[in-house]
């Protein structure tokens, strides 16, 4: 939580766990399909975005995701959550933007060692955007919600011109590379803890 770095903030961090309605979007908030240690050196992207992969990497023990910790503030609170996890699933994604109150976008860029290929990015990443087509899944949910707050999962920097001066993007955090309690630090920052 604490190596979290705010980029921008107009006044919608923190939260407070009573919004009406809090929507999570993003493939990057979920769990990984075959587990958190399901890719060989965790050479894939696939799932929230913890750790790079290569020869240096570690079997997670247990990978708290952002949608289960988000999911946990939420209803404690008695309030409703919805999440589209596929970046691609436009139509899942404009009806769920258009309703709700918040919107939490999760995007990532990842990149480890030159022996493994990842998405057609070998060991390094081949340019500075987000993964899976992240900038057009934060215009996609920001064009419709107002307040839509953007967290960045990377080995490094991520272009943001793209979306930066967006009146509808109202905070953006880079989250690096959290590691297990990845769910559990970026719900400590975004709700204030």
């Amino acid at each position: 939580a604490k190596s979290t770095v705010l980029l921008k903030n107009s006044g919608a961090l923190p939260l407070t766990g009573n919004e009406k309605w809090t929507g999570v979007f993003g493939e990057d908030a979920g769990e990984n399909l075959y587990g958190p240690n399901g890719c060989a050196d965790r050479g894939c992207d696939d799932g929230t975005l913890a750790m790079g992969w290569g020869s240096g990497t570690a079997d997670f023990p247990y990978l708290v995701t952002p949608l289960e910790a988000i999911k946990r503030v939420v209803t404690d609170n008695g309030r409703a959550i919805g999440s589209v996890l596929d970046n691609y699933a436009y139509s899942q994604i404009q009806a769920l933007a258009a309703q709700i109150s918040v919107a939490i976008v999760f995007v990532n860029a990842d990149s480890g060692e030159g022996y493994i290929t990842v998405d057609t990015n070998f060991g390094d990443r081949n340019n500075l955007t987000a993964w899976g087509s992240g900038d057009a899944l934060i215009k996609n949910v920001s064009s419709l919600c107002n307040n839509t707050i953007v967290v960045i999962h990377s080995v490094g920097p991520v272009l943001v011109n793209s979306f930066y001066d967006s009146e509808n993007v109202t905070a953006i955090l880079w989250a690096g590379l959290p590691g297990q309690e990845s769910g559990n630090a970026i719900a400590d920052v975004l709700y204030g803890r």
